[in-house]
């Protein structure tokens, strides 16, 4: 169903960091990598890692040399959803398949890390390292807006045997893999033996078979499993958002779709505002609740960022008329030199 074949080529390498980020991204969110890639950096100074975006064939070259500016390495994907339903197809990025290749990876790094491209990253990652061997965290309870966390049959059409689908829901936005992990590659074939088995029945294809394996994991594998901590996959509902690490938008309201998730976490908008401004592609789609935007981060940045063209319109402008202004100085020296010459 999915295949990395370039994948691990430039891993491994004697002096290459042990520690490895990676992306999943189709053409058109090349700018929710961007985004994320640039408060990476920005908050892990000193971040030790390679990082690998894995993407579609419709990444713009443009796009790709911007996410490669920021330090990726940028490898095509092929991903095939057959056995998947169209209307699941339509909720996920196929590119979220990706992260199944993450399992070999470790073969080439200590720790591999993997980012849905919904997020926001707001503080130093050192810590979530050492998690694992595998490790995710438990969804937000604060996303249903009940204060309870969805069972795991929100990833199913229909219940799947063998899956306890009222356990409560692992988020597959953000994970570890690591060195410890016994056996990765069979763990990543029985998560894609588990697409190809249930296909038709799943709405969300990775994190279900994610769930499905930790089930299987904590029967047969005790303490290869472990429980990222929240602050590493906190949703925008939750009050404690603004103080997270990490910043998960995970649900029909993103970060670029929403004026008042926008509104809420400008730091995200200030970022998109310096991709498109390198030249990045933009986001393409329709934005709810717009006017929260437009009285918040989206207006603010846009005026800033237009108050800021505008002077370097001027400057250009200025320094044009200095330029002219200097060559007429120069042939009027001239001049005058050759007159008090003959005189």
């Amino acid at each position: 169903m999915t295949s990395a074949a370039t994948a691990g080529d430039a891993a491994g390498a004697p002096g290459r960091p042990s520690r490895l980020v990676t992306l999943g991204v189709t053409g058109d969110w090349a700018f929710a990598a961007g985004t994320l890639l640039s408060a990476l950096r920005r908050h892990n100074p000193d971040l030790d890692a390679d990082i690998l975006v894995f993407h579609d064939e419709a990444l713009r070259p443009t796009d790709q040399a911007l996410l490669e500016g920021l330090g990726a390495r940028c490898e095509p994907f092929a991903v095939a959803c057959d056995g998947l339903r169209p209307e699941a197809v339509r909720l996920f990025s196929p590119l979220c398949l990706a992260k199944f290749a993450c399992f070999r990876l470790l073969s080439d790094y200590e720790s591999v890390l993997w980012l849905d491209t919904d997020l926001l990253i707001q503080d130093s990652l050192e810590d979530i390292w050492p998690c694992g061997p595998l490790a995710l965290a438990v969804e937000d309870p604060e996303f249903t807006g009940a204060g309870r966390t969805s069972p795991v049959r929100v990833n199913f059409y229909e219940d799947v045997p063998g899956v306890d689908a009222d356990a409560p829901n692992l988020n597959s936005g953000v994970i570890v893999w690591r060195r410890g992990l016994r056996d990765p590659e069979a763990l990543e074939r029985r998560c894609l033996d588990f697409l190809r088995e249930h296909g038709p029945r799943l709405r969300y294809p990775d994190q279900a078979a994610f769930n499905a394996l930790a089930q299987w994991m904590r029967v047969e594998r005790p303490g290869e499993l472990a429980e990222l901590p929240l602050r590493f996959n906190c949703h925008p509902r939750n009050p404690a958002a603004v103080y997270a690490p990490v910043v998960h938008a995970f649900g029909a309201y993103k970060l670029w779709n929403d004026g008042l998730t926008a509104a809420c976490f400008p730091e995200w908008q200030r970022d998109y505002a310096r991709w498109l401004r390198r030249g990045g592609s933009p986001y393409a789609g329709p934005v709810e609740n717009a006017a929260y935007g437009e009285s918040g981060a989206f207006y603010l940045l846009r005026g800033l960022f237009d108050t800021i063209g505008r002077s370097e319109q001027a400057l250009d402008a200025l320094q044009e008329r200095l330029a002219a202004e200097s060559e007429t100085r120069e042939k009027l020296e001239a001049l005058l030199k050759r007159v008090r010459s003959r005189a």
